[in-house]
């Protein structure tokens, strides 16, 4: 603990500055401000104390450079130049782009995805320099580019996808982490062409690439489907080829690990250079700096991804300490790898993949000489002494454990997946994984001299490859393998960090003793705080399903009711990707009414998911029916799973629920036997009243409808208004709302949807009303909570 570690002190500071400039949004000139303060203090400092008090000294050092990590983290970030292609986005019209592809093309199974640097962006016949990256996303059987083509694409350049609701993946985050502020779909070849080639960093062009697409072609030639995918992923850092399928088995066996180029196959390449070097018997000088090159060239094969920089550096870091015959700290080493990576890329701090790569190391660094010192690991090593086989597992086993338990809170915070096979599974899958990059490295390597020994190693990983496979097949079949895990959350982290300090500092009477007090007075304030916190509420949840309506209600008595489940197609399913992670996230696995307003696709789309993975108490519906493929689906499902059936109309009163009172508004017997009538204008009405605030959900009706809810005249008012027809300008007639007179306009609509909804007279007209309006595609998922007296918005981002 004496050591001074000067890297470890630089990271600490550097990322501060980062960690605030992520939670504080303030004008550029500030941080510029304070760098001139701190320099005008140091220069006090200096006068008064002639820096023999290093305490101050270090403390002004550390707070400059925070300023620098905030500054840096601002202008990558929140304050790019006005010609940055990130304030082109979302316009209404189609653009024309002209830029460089700066990495290797990103092949997937349906798509190919290139990075491309901008330079040029032509709105209407204008041209306007522009700068930053954009990603393009092509069909596979487009015009084949490659990195340093010059190209120009035509099309709609959009913001990637934020995060639409509560504990969504972040996508816009991430690509923002990688420099990348727009996409451009690109379906017709017409819309994309090669203006010129040889452009980019020349050691890219001239030998990586043309290696890559070597190691590429003759993984693909040797090996059959499957086995290519995973040794490409392996070797190149390229899974997109890899099937959903098997990249799930490997989630669910927990050693998705192996198929994300990290630490672990940087140690691979590492072990198989210098053996190979030491076979061929080069001195070892040569042969660190030989392996050296070689950790750079893989660092750009892999597109120079963080976790293989900082497992790059860390092993060029000790493979230099021993050609210098000097110790390194693990500590100082890995800080130094974080410290160039943030320099580099600010925005990787908050990224999942740098976060895990260095838990894993730090957590093993850590935690495995622990593990080995302990009594029970410690009395089994001296028992294996003498079996090598055996100890080696059982070092395996531990380094693997210590990695399971460094890493188990981000595991459980980003994937909410508990992996129970994983620890038995890396005994088998690591090992195998090492035989087959080392097949794949030795097969290239002997490739240009002897196609037989080449092909006899590729013949080897393919066997290894196949057997990985045949684990994760294995795998599969292991019930209770992997225990899904949501609602990981900030009381989660602090009890993870306290239990990680107490096995640190076990060893530690008094150490120990102050963690144990800590952990009890957490633990109190804790239930204290879970007492104090569950006031009566209600709570809705206007979830972002694109162009459709799905509402979560989360009621004072502790029920929950789902108000349509959003849309589904060939390609994404909102029950599956939206509701049902969102209802997990809240810890919510019954759904005590699922409500559906009416057949449309929009509305039903998603509901046979959530009828098949919960459990519900019942259903309610207007009782009509639609002659639809998911429509069928969800009666069928109903029906065989035995779920309650209730068929609501005007006049109906639901009370079965203590805190809140469910009135039926629409429609009628009547309107439904009406022989033109419209699905949408049949949509099943509610009012939801806890204490004196409303909730009106009016599904998709139009004029029709909406004047036989106005008719209920008082009992139609409300205090929020869940827009219908998603402010179609067939809906939201002036009767109807001066009728319902809302003081919150909810309106559920998809981002650039086809339908061009809301219609502008629809949003006049809430505007001449005195109504907040809040819309889906702009404010994503919508949460509105109430005690029954006031209604407050709950901002989630």
């Amino acid at each position: 603990m004496g050591k001074s570690r000067p890297a470890f002190k630089l990271l600490i500071a550097f990322a501060s500055g980062i960690i605030v400039a992520s939670q504080v949004d303030c004008p550029p000139f500030i941080p510029y401000l304070v760098t001139i303060c701190l320099a005008i203090a140091g220069v006090l400092c200096y006068r008064l104390v002639r820096w023999q008090n290093l305490v101050v000294g270090n403390l002004f050092a550390s707070a400059a450079l925070a300023v620098v990590g905030f500054v840096s983290y601002q202008s990558s970030i929140n304050y790019l130049p006005a010609d940055h292609i990130s304030h082109f986005v979302d316009l209404d019209r189609p653009v024309l782009l002209r830029g460089i592809v700066v990495r290797y093309p990103e092949k997937r199974q349906k798509k190919t995805y290139l990075t491309v640097d901008t330079k040029t962006i032509t709105l209407s016949t204008r041209p306007f320099e522009t700068d930053g990256a954009i990603l393009v996303r092509l069909s596979r059987e487009l015009l084949l580019l490659d990195y340093g083509d010059e190209i120009e694409v035509r099309g709609f350049l959009r913001r990637p996808r934020d995060r639409r609701n509560p504990g969504e993946f972040d996508y816009q985050g991430y690509l923002a982490a990688q420099g990348i502020f727009g996409i451009v779909s690109v379906n017709k070849e017409s819309q994309i062409g090669r203006v010129s080639s040889g452009h980019g960093f020349w050691l890219m062009r001239e030998v990586i690439v043309p290696v890559k697409h070597d190691l590429s072609n003759l993984i693909s030639r040797s090996l059959p489907g499957e086995q290519a995918a995973l040794l490409q992923g392996l070797m190149l850092g390229e899974r997109g080829e890899i099937s959903s399928e098997i990249k799930a088995s490997f989630a669910r066996l927990g050693v998705i690990h192996v198929l994300a180029v990290s630490g672990l196959h940087v140690s691979f390449v590492v072990l198989v250079l210098m053996g190979v070097l030491g076979i061929l018997r080069v001195p070892y000088g040569l042969r660190v700096v030989l392996t050296l090159i070689g950790l750079l060239f893989y660092a750009f094969l892999t597109n120079l991804k963080p976790p293989v920089l900082r497992a790059s550096i860390m092993a060029g870091l000790f493979l230099l300490s021993t050609l210098l015959q000097r110790k390194t700290d693990f500590v100082n080493s890995l800080s130094l790898a974080a410290f160039i990576i943030l320099l580099l890329n600010p925005a990787d701090l908050f990224q999942p993949g740098f976060q895990l790569s260095f838990a894993a190391v730090a957590s093993i660094v850590y935690l495995y000489p622990r593990l080995q010192r302990s009594t029970v690991f410690k009395q089994v090593g001296l028992r294996l002494k003498k079996n090598a086989a055996l100890r080696y597992v059982l070092d395996l086993f531990l380094v693997s454990l210590a990695a399971f338990l460094g890493t188990l809170p981000f595991t459980l915070a980003y994937f909410n997946r508990l992996p129970l096979t994983s620890l038995i599974a890396n005994l088998m899958v690591v090992p195998l994984a090492f035989l087959a990059l080392a097949g794949g490295i030795a097969s290239a390597l002997f490739s240009p001299l002897s196609r037989f020994v080449s092909g006899g190693y590729m013949a080897f990983s393919g066997l290894s490859l196949q057997a990985i496979l045949k684990c994760a097949e294995i795998g599969e079949q292991v019930p209770f393998g992997s225990i899904e895990v949501y609602g990981f959350n900030r009381m989660h982290w602090l009890a993870c960090t306290w239990l990680a300090l107490l096995v640190l500092m076990w060893h530690r009477p008094v150490s120990r003793k102050r963690l144990l007090m800590l952990g009890l007075v957490l633990l109190n304030l804790w239930l204290w705080a879970s007492n104090l916190s569950s006031s009566k509420q209600l709570e809705v949840t206007f979830l972002d399903v694109g162009q459709g309506d799905a509402a979560v209600l989360a009621l004072p008595t502790g029920e929950h009711l789902l108000i349509d489940g959003g849309s589904k197609s060939p390609y994404f399913d909102n029950g599956r990707s939206v509701v049902a992670p969102f209802l997990l996230r809240q810890g919510i696995r019954r759904l005590d009414a699922v409500i559906l307003s009416h057949g449309d696709s929009d509305h039903i789309g998603g509901l046979p998911y959530i009828l098949s993975h919960f459990e519900v108490g019942e259903v309610w519906d207007n009782g009509e029916v639609k002659e639809t493929r998911v429509y069928r689906r969800y009666l069928h499902l109903i029906d065989s799973l035995g779920v309650v059936h209730r068929i609501l109309k005007a006049g109906d009163m639901v009370q079965q629920f203590r805190a809140v009172k469910i009135f039926v508004l629409h429609p009628t017997n009547a309107f439904l036997a009406r022989p033109n009538h419209s699905a949408n204008d049949a949509s099943l009405s509610l009012k939801i009243s806890y204490g004196k605030s409303d909730f009106l959900f009016a599904g998709d009706i139009e004029a029709a409808g909406e004047d036989n809810v106005a008719a209920f005249e008082d009992l139609a008012r409300c205090e929020v208004l869940k827009i219908d027809h998603h402010g179609s300008r067939t809906s939201s007639t002036p009767r109807f709302l001066s009728s319902v007179a809302p003081e919150w306009a909810v309106i559920s609509v998809g981002q650039f949807n086809r339908f061009h909804h809301p219609a502008p007279e629809v949003v006049e007209r809430l505007k001449s009303i005195g109504a907040k309006i809040l819309r889906t595609d702009r404010e994503s998922a919508v949460i509105l909570q109430t005690d029954g007296s006031q209604i407050q918005r709950i901002r989630w981002k």
